[in-house]
């Protein structure tokens, strides 16, 4: 297990035009997630006349990046060899609704969030989170629960557009399907050859990997 100085990290701050205006919050994860989803969306207009045959789909525009991150919290005692205190399950989740969701300061709106996880830094706001609790002790008191949680990107951030340069290709991606999107070109925009095609089909269950729907999600998993 990984110290926590190298552990996911949540900070949470208010700002105003960019610049923090309160002592940030921290939730640091005490398990790295073993992926994360990053997801991003290409809008075009596909409406065609009546008894037409269409044209060239136009391009509306490109909404934020989103990402989803599940992790796991635990109570038991199991991270002893840290030689920090176990913290209880609904400590924790008070913690990450606090730093995450919860409205507070001048702004009132929750907080705006810089997560961090090795060459992953991202500029963000949660959108939304759900937390299963998994165990529990003979109280009803939870003992381990799983969370994951969605975030968006500030697309205005110069964080968000440095940062991006240097993220990890060693985690799990998705990518929308356009027109014309063939899976050899998707795969080598990503892994920076087309070697990996038959995986990245395996993976997704593609019965047919030479026509791809457009508006489907083809998910782009690590490959070693």
């Amino acid at each position: 297990m990984p110290g926590l100085l190298t552990n996911l990290k949540i900070l949470g701050f208010q700002n105003i035009g960019g610049i923090p205006i309160s002592i940030p919050l921290l939730f640091e994860c005490m398990f790295n997630p073993d992926t994360y989803t990053v997801e991003h969306n290409v809008s075009f207009n596909t409406e065609q006349p009546k008894n037409g045959t269409g044209g060239d789909p136009g391009y509306n525009g490109s909404p934020p990046g989103t990402f989803s991150i599940e992790f796991t919290l635990d109570g038991t005692g199991v991270s002893s060899d840290l030689e920090i205190p176990s913290i209880p399950v609904p400590v924790q989740v008070l913690l990450f609704n606090t730093v995450t969701r919860e409205i507070s300061g001048d702004l009132h709106r929750p907080n705006y969030l810089i997560i961090q996880w090795g060459t992953f830094i991202r500029d963000c706001v949660l959108v939304k989170s759900r937390i299963t609790y998994t165990l529990f002790d003979s109280n009803g008191i939870p003992l381990r629960a799983k969370v994951n949680a969605t975030f968006i990107e500030r697309t205005d951030s110069k964080l968000n557009q440095i940062a991006g340069m240097f993220s990890s290709p060693d985690l799990t991606h998705s990518k929308l399907v356009e027109v014309g999107d063939i899976l050899p070109l998707i795969v080598y925009k990503e892994y920076k050859t087309q070697d990996y095609y038959l995986q990245v089909a395996a993976a997704n269950k593609l019965r047919n990997f030479r026509k791809l729907e457009p508006g489907t999600t083809i998910n782009l998993p690590p490959i070693s």
